[in-house]
């Protein structure tokens, strides 16, 4: 493909959770497929590069660079790529200096300054992107007449180096309206689970850690278990695929919702394995029958502390007697249960984690459980980082990048970052010794 409108790339990065994942649960980038169908549809040319599964020297990226001549590129950014945002933008407006740059996701929704500040990028996009997107490239593409100023979530530095802001988002609140990602555009062979589907956008919950909330807003948007199954069965008959996964926060949420789904999926008589996530609370034994009959194996379950006041502080809003009777409840019924939890909350002390540790090495022994355990990291976005000073949490990372899950940046009231430093090492031995080696969602080994 040459002389293309729009690059959009999935920036790389060291994140611990993708390393240690990447062999068993790769995923396409969703949130840039749905943008490109979306410009695609409107009658732009556009090419996804994702650096997530993909290798480029810093020699073949110009290539591609020149070979392509790109008028807009547009980023997916993360914390963990903080240093490979700034050399890709370096690389990009070195070799075509009136290229126009855009980052988009959630560290550039929360890090906006720093993004513009540091980085050769022109214009930050935040929360949902695919319409603000399109009329960014109508106005850069195809010089339409908005004025940039209106295009919702735009971010960009002023001459005198303020930044302006538009803050008149609007959410996109029936998701079926949007097409189905054009899964064409990526090389599917590079995914070990190449075929997700999102149902939702936002979350339900209200926990301290998580940036959800403030990323897409306080309300839920679902869409309906018909159009859900009407992208499954386009999968199928396209791709001749039964394995999907489901990648919401909380599929769950809506049990008419799952049941509805469900109900659709055991007509099809097709025999489809998937799996899902879901908070422990909403979990009962009638839903995880209805699941299981309908192919769905796995599930995920968040835990993140076994200490009820550790949970009621995080706004978890649940009880450890309610994770593990999920827990139980989904192992009765045939699941294959993978569970995360957290070390180092700012109101953790070594006697909760002791006692989360202790529960994770019992669910993994009783039921199986595949655990998947990290280290309390204060992401931008989230009520804890906003909070931080009140908290007594004490960030000692320098760079963004240096927010990982897998090694220790804070100090607590109660931890130091020594201290945290000694349990994470625990976790990873846990993790290491008592996990199954069942390849966590390798769906044909069910």
């Amino acid at each position: 493909m040459n002389n293309i409108d729009i690059l959009l790339i999935n920036l790389p990065t060291t994140s611990w959770y993708k390393e240690k994942f990447a062999k068993s649960n790769s995923m396409p980038p969703l949130g840039l497929l749905y943008i490109a169908t979306v410009l695609k549809e409107n009658g732009f040319k556009v090419k996804i590069l994702d650096f997530a599964v993909e290798n480029f020297s810093q020699e073949s990226f110009k290539n591609e660079i020149l070979q392509l001549q790109p008028k807009l590129v547009g980023m997916s950014t993360y914390n963990e790529a903080w240093k490979a945002e700034k050399i890709l933008c370096n690389i990009i407006k070195k070799l075509l200096p009136n290229v126009k740059i855009y980052a988009g996701g959630a560290f550039a929704t929360f890090c906006y300054e720093d993004v513009l500040n540091q980085t050769q990028t022109d214009y930050v996009i935040k929360g949902e992107g695919e319409f603000s997107t399109l009329k960014l490239c109508n106005k850069i593409i195809n010089n339409s007449e908005i004025n940039i100023d209106d295009i919702p979530g735009i971010i960009y530095k002023r001459a005198d180096n303020s930044f302006y802001i538009n803050n008149d988002i609007s959410r996109i609140s029936n998701l079926d309206d949007l097409p189905f990602p054009d899964r064409d555009m990526i090389n599917l062979d590079n995914y070990l689970l190449p075929f997700t589907i999102n149902t939702s956008r936002g979350c339900p919950g209200q926990c301290v850690f998580c940036s959800s909330k403030a990323f897409w807003g306080k309300k839920v948007f679902m869409r309906s278990a018909e159009n859900v199954f009407e992208e499954l069965m386009h999968i199928y008959i396209k791709y001749n695929s039964t394995i999907f996964y489901i990648t919401d926060d909380t599929f769950t949420a809506s049990a008419k919702r799952v049941k509805d789904f469900c109900k659709l999926v055991k007509d099809s008589k097709i025999n489809f394995v998937w799996g899902c996530e879901s908070r422990a609370d909403v979990i009962t034994d009638d839903l995880m029958k209805e699941l299981y009959d309908a192919g769905c194996k796995k599930l995920q379950i968040g835990l993140e502390s076994a200490d009820n006041d550790i949970l009621k502080k995080l706004k978890k809003n649940v009880t450890i007697e309610q994770i593990e009777n999920g827990i139980r409840l989904a192992y009765k019924n045939g699941m294959h249960i993978s569970a995360s939890f957290i070390i180092g909350h700012a109101v953790d002390t070594t006697e909760t984690i002791d006692k989360t540790l202790n529960f994770v090495k019992h669910i993994q022994k009783d039921y199986g459980a595949y655990v998947m355990g990290s280290t309390n990291t204060p992401f931008p976005g989230t009520e804890q980082y906003e909070n931080k000073e009140e908290l007594g949490i004490h960030i000692y990372a320098k760079e963004w990048d240096e927010f990982k899950l897998n090694c220790p940046i804070i100090s607590t009231k109660n931890l130091s970052l020594n201290k945290l430093r000694y349990y994470f090492n625990v976790v990873t031995q846990i993790m290491n010794e008592n996990n199954s080696p069942k390849v966590l969602c390798d769906m044909q080994e069910v």
